[in-house]
């Protein structure tokens, strides 16, 4: 009888630790999520606004890197041969 009014005890503990948990930290932890994203919405909303307020004839060319070219061919690739058919 002892155990279980103990283990009672415990599951209501638990169940308004849980309840006072919810009610205080989650709200802040979302809050802190939204003003998270809000950030990064205005930040890429300032680099488009940016990018769009360019002057007229000013050309930019952005590349992520060379792409990698192979000087070698491979002996599965063949080379092409322009002909003439013969009547």
């Amino acid at each position: 009888m002892v155990g279980f009014i103990r283990t009672l005890l415990f599951i209501i503990f638990f169940y308004y630790l849980f309840k006072m948990i919810a009610r205080y930290v989650l709200p802040f932890l979302l809050k802190k999520g939204v003003e998270n994203m809000q950030k990064k919405q205005q930040q890429e909303f300032d680099r488009f606004r940016n990018e769009a307020m360019k002057r007229e004839g000013e050309v930019k060319v952005e590349t992520k890197g060379k792409p990698k070219r192979s000087t070698t061919t491979d002996d599965t690739e063949g080379e092409y041969v322009d002909f003439e058919e013969v009547e």
